[in-house]
């Protein structure tokens, strides 16, 4: 009888971890339900990448890896003036808006920002590398998809997935190279 008792106890243990939804899902659903349909789109539908990161776990096979690159390099889109330097400001607004580049989630930037996420390395002083063309170009397309160069990071592509357009891409390198942006004053 106490076998039985246990064993009911245990199936209905059981049953009411699979009714329950998961923090991780209930997040999603949360998001999904307030961030509206494009939104949901987005989240929801996986491109020729997302699908061979899924597959492989975010660990692709070194055959793959070079069309992977070129493909996703090829989703880079750029601003219509060619400028790929922008305005600081407006690049602060985007880095520091959650619904858009979100960067302190992972990024450390200004110095005087108490909370931000080591994730991804500090951006603090980035400018120290200058402004010559390589650089603001490799700034200008890790921003738009880091992918492009890192197959599967971490860090999402903001500007394929339009939580940013090419000008604001070029807001974002301006505020990480510009000296008289907070990330690069002393």
């Amino acid at each position: 009888m106490k076998r039985k008792a246990l064993l009911a106890m245990g199936l209905l243990a059981f049953g009411l971890a699979l009714s329950q939804v998961s923090p991780f899902r209930a997040r999603l659903e949360a998001a999904l339900g307030s961030g509206g349909r494009e939104f949901a789109q987005v989240m929801l539908s996986q491109d020729r990448g997302q699908a061979l990161c899924s597959q492989y776990r975010d660990r692709l096979p070194p055959d793959l890896i070079p069309q992977f690159l070129a493909e996703q390099k090829a989703l880079i889109k750029y601003p219509k003036s060619g400028k790929l330097l922008g305005d600081w400001r407006n690049g602060e607004k985007v880095f520091t808006d959650p619904k858009r580049g979100n960067c302190y989630a992972c990024h450390a930037g200004d110095p005087k920002e108490v909370a931000y996420g080591t994730m991804g390395p500090s951006l603090t002083g980035y400018g120290q590398r200058g402004t010559s063309e390589p650089v603001v170009r490799y700034t200008y397309e890790k921003i738009y998809n880091a992918w492009a160069f890192v197959p599967c990071s971490l860090m999402y592509r903001g500007g394929v997935h339009g939580l940013f357009t090419p000008e604001e891409t070029a807001d974002l390198v301006a505020y990480l190279l510009d000296p008289n942006s907070p990330i690069n004053r002393r």
